[in-house]
């Protein structure tokens, strides 16, 4: 789809240099000549994909359209759509003020056309991809609404921001859809139920799902009881009408939805706190009918005390009576909110912490009552053994969590012997104590560890003692070098990388260019650094091949310090997102495989629970399978594929009768074609994993054998899949090496000669060759 670009001027000839210059290069142009003009196109059609603004204009100017633009699409609950601003005027103030209100970046008038496209281009691909990298990592992969993570962010914005109703929605009796018609149409009804509530707030709300079948929403502008029931009414009726489409007219599961609402601001605007008041209604309605609402009242809920407390009786009340001079225990529900508190207090003061998780386990294996006893009194130790201003907490029956707060990098094994040693000495033997430790802060200034690092790379020293002063007056942590060949140097021998790279385009030896060539071809993390090249070059073309060759940004030597600062805490900025977006997305990735794997090593164990001689069979031959995918060279990500492939590669099994499968015996031949049939059972069934076909394929020919003789379709050589040849082998071995229903399992000797007799008849010659080496331990 062709990139849409909105152009704002007032002058007509540049809307039609700008409007050329696009078009030629396939992107849709909208040209408005106002900013009151752009400003009704936007609220009437949407927002484009960018928007190139020009600062001075009649009526309304660059700012102030800016400034508007972010107030609708913040109503509309819209992404920020990135704008870059159009100038002719080289004054410092302008773009400073220009970088402070948010704008992506400045193009000089009259265009240059190479150099136009290229910074479009630029900020295109960046906001591209930090919107799907943010999309991905706050949506619910089976709904499209908020996860629970992102949940928590957006409507703790809104909270904060907003008049509305905070919901809690759970489903009533959604359990027997699972139980009576299986998952997949629980997950049908899940996504109906989703889109059902989406559907029923008001527009600009937001709803996430923060549970198997339970949701939050943030119903923007209700603020009365009526709407609440209203919101209600509708859900519970386009509920029932979605599940009996889903599951037939005869349906009869009391299929709704009940839900425990909170007005806000009224009752606070802490998005957590809420939430509990929140769900305090709900368990109530869930108690007393379901599908209904309830709302939360202070007056109820405090048994109509509502009289007012003045300061000195609140603290009272909240203050404890006498400190004593030991660590403050809490239970895991209190703890929470103070170490929230004390986090933000650490970050906003630069003093430094530790944190300290505590496991205790029985000497004697035996976890009886004196074992509990004991770690009880450990409890007791703890908090006699710590300061008043050290917390922590009882996390399980055998584990504690200290807090400690304003301590160096050096003195949390004082700490731990403060702790451990005096208990040693009471001679307590039933306890085995284990530790975990995690410092936060600076181990050797006790300040912030988010300290950015700046390289300034020039070989005029005038330069570098202005950058690195400009620079250190934000905080900014500079190293100064004077070459190209420093900089390898410096990234070759120090353990972190810095945030950025400051870059003269022209020194001898190895220049700009040259450098940021080499840095972008480095195999490690060094090639992902940010660049920005400085230079005195007014051309053009510098500017371009700089763009071209993958620099964030030019910054105009001498240096104008307010504008070297922007843009550098600009580049960092947008590069700290990114980084963030991918690690939450990595995450995400981890547990959803995480829970695949966990999900297909449930099946495995079913299909194997019918053969008592293959219990295990399959993860054997999943581990032989990876272990040979490596040796061949296969990526960590592969592996992981051929792992989960070969766990599922007998799910075919499932369908073929158990009196075969334990038949103590030879199998009659036509018993063996009913055995068969299990290659082609097994890609049926995971055809439905349609975000990765090889499953299928592979499992469909993992018993074609390397000459052509296997089944179900002849296929010989490289005709069979890679993975499908690496199974066949890992298979065979396991087979081998097993007792079966019909025979003990071979001797060593024995194994090895079948694998080498089978090389080009029934295995791959390689694959066969590696798993002879693993069985040799070679």
């Amino acid at each position: 789809m062709a990139k849409w670009i909105i152009v704002v001027d007032d002058d007509t000839a540049n809307l039609k240099m700008a409007g050329h210059i696009l078009s030629k290069n396939n992107m849709r142009v909208t040209a408005l000549k106002s900013g009151n003009a752009f400003l009704e196109y936007i609220d009437a059609n949407g927002t484009p994909d960018l928007v190139l603004l020009d600062i001075k204009m009649p009526v309304m100017d660059g700012f102030e359209t800016l400034g508007k633009l972010r107030q609708l699409e913040q109503s509309k609950g819209l992404m920020k759509t990135p704008v870059i601003f159009l100038t002719a005027d080289e004054d410092v103030d302008t773009e400073t003020r220009g970088f402070e209100v948010g704008v992506s970046d400045f193009i000089r008038k009259p265009f240059n056309p190479d150099v136009l496209l290229r910074r479009i281009d630029n900020i295109m691909s960046n906001s591209q991809e930090m919107q799907s990298l943010k999309s991905e990592a706050m949506t619910d992969k089976l709904t499209g609404l908020l996860n629970k993570a992102a949940t928590g962010v957006e409507l703790s914005k809104m909270c904060s921001n907003m008049t509305g109703c905070l919901m809690m929605i759970d489903l009533d009796s959604f359990k027997l859809v699972n139980d009576l018609y299986g998952h997949e149409m629980g997950d049908k009804v899940l996504i109906a139920c989703s889109e059902t509530i989406r559907e029923a707030v008001p527009s600009g709300s937001k709803c996430g799902r923060i549970g198997g079948d339970e949701f939050t929403a943030f119903a923007v502008g209700v603020t009365t009881e009526a709407a609440v029931a209203s919101i209600t009414e509708r859900i519970n009726a386009n509920i029932t009408r979605r599940a009996r489409e889903l599951m037939g007219e005869d349906m009869s599961i009391p299929l709704g939805a009940s839900i425990g609402g909170i007005f806000v601001p009224r009752y606070g605007n802490d998005y957590n706190s809420l939430l509990k008041l929140a769900d305090k209604s709900l368990y109530t309605i869930k108690k007393n009918g379901k599908h209904g609402y309830g709302l939360y009242d202070d007056e109820v809920d405090n048994g109509n005390e509502s009289s007012a407390a003045d300061i000195h009786a609140l603290s009272e009340i909240l203050g404890e009576r006498s400190i004593q001079d030991v660590a403050l225990q809490l239970d895991k529900d209190s703890f929470a909110p103070v170490y929230r508190y004390i986090i933000r207090y650490l970050l906003r003061h630069r003093i430094n912490a530790c944190k300290v998780l505590l496991t205790l386990t029985p000497e004697n294996g035996t976890a009886d009552t004196a074992f509990y006893d004991s770690v009880d009194e450990f409890g007791n130790h703890i908090r006699s053994s710590l300061r008043k201003s050290d917390i922590f907490m009882r996390n399980s029956k055998n584990q504690y969590f200290v807090f400690v707060t304003d301590i160096r990098a050096d003195s949390v094994d004082t700490i731990l012997s403060h702790i451990l040693d005096p208990w040693k000495a009471r001679n307590i033997s039933n306890l085995v104590i284990t530790h975990e430790t995690e410092f936060i802060g600076s181990k050797e200034t006790g300040l912030d560890l988010n300290i950015k690092t700046v390289v300034v790379v020039d070989d005029d020293v005038i330069n570098l003692q202005v950058a690195g002063k400009v620079l250190s007056s934000d905080g900014i942590h500079v190293v100064a070098l004077k070459s190209g060949e420093a900089l390898f140097e410096y990234i070759e021998k120090e353990e972190e990388l810095p945030s950025l790279i400051l870059m003269d385009v022209k020194m001898p030896g190895m220049g700009g260019f040259d450098c940021i060539k080499k840095l972008h071809s480095l195999e490690s993390a060094a090639s992902q650094i940010p660049v920005i090249f400085l230079t005195a070059d007014e051309s053009e073309g510098a500017e371009r091949e700089g763009l071209m060759l993958g620099a964030m940004d030019f910054i105009r030597k001498p240096f104008i310090p307010e504008v070297l600062l922007l843009r550098v805490n600009h580049i960092i900025q947008l590069v700290t997102l990114q980084k963030q977006l991918y690690s939450e997305v990595e995450q995400k990735t981890r547990e959803n495989k995480a829970l695949f794997l966990q999900t297909i090593s449930c099946l495995a164990a079913v299909i194997e629970a019918n053969d008592v001689y293959t219990k295990g069979h399959s993860m054997r031959v999943a581990q032989y399978a990876r272990n040979l995918a490596k040796r061949m060279g296969y990526s960590e990500a592969k592996q992981d594929e051929v792992y989960m492939i070969s766990i599922l590669h007998d799910v075919g099994r499932i369908g073929i009768p158990v009196e075969i499968l334990n038949k103590p015996g030879r199998l009659m031949d036509e018993e063996y074609e009913i055995v068969k049939r299990h290659a082609e059972m097994g890609e049926s069934i995971l055809k439905k994993i349609e975000s990765n076909p090889n499953f299928a394929l592979v499992v469909r020919h993992h018993h074609e054998r390397y000459d052509g003789t296997g089944y179900p379709d002849g296929l010989k050589g490289n005709e069979i899949p890679e993975e499908s040849r690496i199974i066949a082998v890992a298979n065979a071995y396991d087979a081998m090496s097993s007792d079966r229903v019909y025979r003990l399992r071979l001797s060593t000797e024995k194994i090895i000669s079948e694998i080498e007799n089978g090389k080009g008849t029934q295995f791959d010659p390689e694959v066969a060759e590696i798993m002879l080496e693993m069985i040799k331990g070679n």
